[in-house]
């Protein structure tokens, strides 16, 4: 009994030992410095100047008392005022330095929304983490940038599978609109079968197993990802023929996928639902129907948690709100059709 008890008093005391040799280890955290100074009158981005090093960010070393890891950085830049809240990535890196051209910057830039020919008001700033657990973030600095227009690349993941021969189509594609490793897109399945299946590449090819998503499961459907060693299992779309929606999140290894129908609803209905039919020509939904003056909206599945409106009433297509209803302004019979194909979504009223 003794000798457990001593076993005992042993256990606590190593545990105690390694508890404080891990307070010990992780130490205090040294946040890195930005150190680049920026210009404080207007950067105009121009063509001609795309292939001109913006700048070269630099910035010191996090330390968090850890000597066995290194740090990853991640340079953020976000509009002032935004406490970075929306931002997007230039960079992740192990390097205390960065020199992007004039071209990336411009189409980050245009990405986050900045409007070509306007300075935008920007902030940066670096976070050094080891794997997400510590995260030690620097200094901000600031400037102001003005892009030029460009037609922006979005990040793309081609839709491989039985719907398409297993061929990589510019037609089936999932876009990163905030270019954040998140892809969506609305996908037509169609090979005859209940089930089709599909897998991601980040490549037109099968040369690289590594560019290429599939199912961690053999199931096909466990909306879990596997990225590289050729994607592992394929997935599945399971309701049949018809677009799909399908959304996949690489960093955190899960997918999204469900058919959709569509339809419209507002006050010329009281708000109930008037179907759309699909085109698999020009990959459109579109109907033809008398509308009231008033507003409404898109929805999938009757699903109001599936709901398009405009925010700007410009044509683009803007997750549903309560103060985004599309107007009508004069009663009539119109022509609405609804473009999905794309990375940005877009609508288009024609009355008749």
């Amino acid at each position: 009994m003794k000798k457990i008890f001593i076993y005992s008093l042993l256990i606590i005391g190593l545990l105690s030992a390694c508890e404080e040799v891990n307070k010990l280890m992780i130490g205090e955290t040294i946040h890195p410095i930005l150190t680049t100074e920026l210009p404080q009158e207007t950067i105009v981005l121009t063509e001609e100047t795309a292939g001109d090093i913006f700048t070269s960010f630099e910035w010191t070393i996090a330390d968090f008392g850890y000597p066995s890891a290194d740090p990853e950085y991640t340079l953020e830049m976000d509009f002032e005022g935004n406490d970075f809240s929306g931002s997007i990535n230039l960079l992740n890196t192990f390097d205390l330095s960065f020199e992007p051209l004039n071209a990336f910057i411009n189409q980050k830039l245009i990405t986050l929304g900045g409007e070509p020919g306007v300075a935008s008001n920007i902030e940066l700033r670096v976070t050094g983490s080891i794997e997400d657990q510590l995260i030690a973030t620097s200094n901000v600095i600031k400037t102001k940038v003005m892009p030029y227009e460009i037609i922006i690349v979005y990040p793309k993941l081609y839709v491989t599978g039985d719907h398409n021969g297993w061929g990589f189509e510019e037609d089936d594609l999932l876009y990163s609109v905030a270019d954040n490793e998140i892809f969506e897109g609305y996908i037509h399945m169609d090979n005859g079968e209940d089930w089709n299946g599909f897998k991601l590449s980040y490549q037109s090819n099968w040369d690289n197993g590594d560019a290429i998503v599939g199912d961690a499961d053999a199931s096909g459907t466990s909306g879990n990802l596997q990225v590289g060693n050729w994607g592992g299992n394929n997935m599945f779309a399971t309701e049949g023929t018809g677009v799909y929606f399908i959304k996949a999140n690489i960093l955190a290894t899960s997918y999204t996928i469900y058919k959709t129908d569509w339809a419209i609803t507002g006050d010329f209905n009281s708000w109930g639902y008037t179907d759309m039919t699909y085109d698999d020509a020009t990959d459109t939904w579109s109907l033809t129907v008398d509308m009231s003056s008033g507003g409404f909206k898109f929805i999938a599945n009757q699903d109001w948690n599936k709901v398009f409106g405009d925010d700007e009433m410009d044509g683009i297509l803007n997750k549903g709100t309560d103060g985004n209803n599309i107007q009508i302004s004069e009663e009539g019979n119109y022509t609405i059709t609804m473009d999905l194909s794309q990375a940005i979504y877009t609508y288009t009223i024609v009355k008749n």
